[in-house]
């Protein structure tokens, strides 16, 4: 019985084999800690040394979560006031897109933790209710339509899930341990930063949340 409930939620995600890096962050409740990591969060794989040190050490949200910042080999260690849900924003200078002429401006959303029902940046992915397996896809308070969601599960596995007409999408965690979600938006509006202009700005977020009931899955760091 337990293999049969094991294959029906393993038919849920369907695995995607990109290679691509991510950068996310970790809660750490009993240190009152957050982390972030580069690197591969399918096979937990992390960079460090010279390839970790460019990673910015960004913006925190809440602001008055935030008591210290600490920059190690592998991670950048936030130490919290308090435990609650964080937010890293970090931004990059306006550059010209890879395939084309339009120049863009970046913002990367690096969130953990789903107890926190109010939105905190322009762009946020939200639980509906604490602890949540459904959220809403927001983008300054406003929902977003049809956007695709992108779910890797503790095992590696992946799922695509699309938001509905008020921004809400549900996702499945079949196993214990870390997901991250992933989304994209583009804002077409044009703008300026330091003398910089830009044709638009692409806000893209990786959100982790811990699931402590389900399938055993254990990958060793």
């Amino acid at each position: 019985m337990k293999k049969l409930v094991y294959l029906i939620f393993l038919s849920l995600f369907a695995t995607i084999s990109l290679n691509a890096h991510e950068i996310w962050l970790e809660l750490d409740d009993k240190k009152d800690e957050a982390k972030l990591f580069f690197g591969h969060f399918d096979g937990k794989q992390l960079e460090s040394g010279e390839k970790f040190s460019r990673i910015k050490e960004g913006e925190v949200y809440p602001t008055e979560l935030l008591k210290e910042v600490k920059k190690n080999n592998n991670n950048i260690t936030y130490v919290l006031n308090k435990k609650g849900d964080i937010t890293i924003v970090r931004t990059s200078e306006p550059r010209k897109a890879r395939d084309s002429e339009i120049i863009e401006n970046k913002i990367a959303y690096s969130k953990a933790g789903r107890t926190n029902t109010q939105v905190v940046t322009d762009f946020d992915i939200i639980p509906i209710e604490k602890n949540s397996n459904t959220f809403k896809i927001v983008f300054k308070n406003e929902p977003i339509k049809k956007s695709k969601i992108r779910v890797i599960s503790p095992t590696g596995w992946e799922k695509t899930f699309d938001s509905n007409d008020k921004g809400e999408f549900t996702i499945h965690t079949p196993w214990i341990g870390k997901y991250l979600i992933q989304a994209n938006f583009e804002d077409e509006t044009k703008g300026e930063i330091d003398g910089k202009e830009y044709d638009k700005t692409i806000h893209a977020i990786t959100y982790t949340i811990d699931v402590e009931q389900g399938i055993p899955w254990n990958i060793k760091r």
